[in-house]
């Protein structure tokens, strides 16, 4: 064909109907487009599908099947505390990995003590629940640190405001200039048997008062019970172990004033343990001695 001729493509023959084979309509009418509500019915259609599927599964995770796999666990108990006795608690383990659903909580103990003259005595507070003696203090929150949670705690609980340049926690050695410090450590008590209702790790310090640089709420300067404290009273170190003792304590708080006392004893130069009183010696702890 020669260039720039233009191509004329022939139309098709038409094909007439006969007796054998009809007109295919079909064939020569448009196809109409597809409408919006045909795609609507199509998504309803893959959603009601999905729901399904997902609810199928849901009921084969509910009711189990001969191919599921049981997941077989015990409950961990442990027993004791101080004094000890049979308290227990429990926390689900798996019986293949040992994993338990439940960690030791983390909590503060601060024994709050003031001096007189040649002798030292004890601010305790007792337990609305419970009716004992403990030590002022309770769990961590989520966002504190263990001395966040001692300022807050005293505060709570006896009315103290303790400045936070006071509270600056050191080891087992007695304030000095450079520390400026009230506070210190008398250690970390992790014996899963030490409280009966969860297993818990605390960590103890020593506070010491000083109503000239601590306010209380009042303006009195005395400690005063609020939060879940029924009252605050004050125990000469010396009876702590020997007029208290035993079951007039909450927990494993007795180990922990008497870890306290033998430190101080041991600061004054009294080495004497037929002083301390009752003790425990199987609490498992850490102390700063």
């Amino acid at each position: 064909m020669p260039r720039g001729t233009l191509f004329h493509r022939p139309s098709p023959t038409p094909v007439l109907p006969t007796k054998d084979k009809p007109m295919d309509l079909g064939s020569t009418t448009k196809k109409r487009p597809k409408s919006s509500t045909s795609c609507l019915t199509s998504r309803q259609t893959l959603l009601l599908g999905s729901l399904q599927f997902f609810l199928f599964l849901l009921v084969r995770f509910l009711t189990g099947s001969p191919s599921s796999t049981k997941i077989n666990g015990h409950q961990k108990k442990w027993h004791g505390g101080h004094p000890a006795q049979d308290r227990s608690g429990s926390c689900w383990c798996g019986d293949e990995d040992g994993y338990c659903m439940c960690t030791p909580a983390l909590s503060v103990d601060i024994v709050l003590y003031e001096k007189h003259g040649d002798g030292y005595s004890v601010w305790a507070v007792r337990r609305k629940d419970t009716g004992q003696f403990a030590t002022i203090g309770g769990f961590v929150e989520v966002g504190e640190t263990p001395v966040d949670a001692v300022l807050r705690e005293c505060e709570e609980e006896t009315g103290i405001t303790i400045p936070k340049h006071l509270a600056q926690a050191h080891g087992h050695v007695k304030s000095t200039d450079q520390t400026h410090s009230a506070m210190r450590l008398i250690g970390v008590y992790s014996d899963p048997r030490r409280d009966a209702r969860r297993s818990n790790v605390s960590t103890a310090y020593a506070l010491l008062f000083d109503s000239n640089q601590m306010a209380t709420k009042d303006g009195t300067g005395i400690p005063k019970a609020g939060d879940d404290a029924k009252e605050v009273v004050s125990i000469p170190i010396e009876d702590i172990g020997t007029k208290y003792k035993g079951d007039d304590w909450f927990a494993d708080h007795l180990t922990i004033l008497l870890d306290f006392k033998e430190q101080l004893l041991q600061e004054e130069g009294y080495m004497d343990r037929n002083g301390l009183g009752e003790l425990a010696d199987d609490v498992k702890r850490s102390t700063c001695s």
